[in-house]
């Protein structure tokens, strides 16, 4: 999935939510958005240890992009 698959899926959602009517569902919608996400300690470890390997060795990186990439092609997405 690339930028522009991207931005046209947010569009099409965008459209579908003006055009929504069910009062329920805009409410899980608006549930959706308020929800504050618990971080948990490990996962905050891992992004602190990966941001170190970074710092390291920047070099290492790849963008997010060639990293979807890889991914599809890797379970035939």
């Amino acid at each position: 999935m690339n930028i522009q698959d991207i931005q046209t899926d947010k569009l099409s959602l965008i459209t579908w939510i003006t055009q929504l009517q069910d009062i329920s569902l805009i409410r899980k919608l608006k549930n959706l958005q308020a929800d504050n996400i618990d971080i948990p300690q490990w996962q905050k470890e891992e992004v602190n240890k990966r941001l170190k390997e970074l710092e390291k060795n920047p070099g290492s990186a790849i963008d997010f992009d060639t990293m979807l990439d890889r991914l599809e092609e890797k379970y035939d997405l």
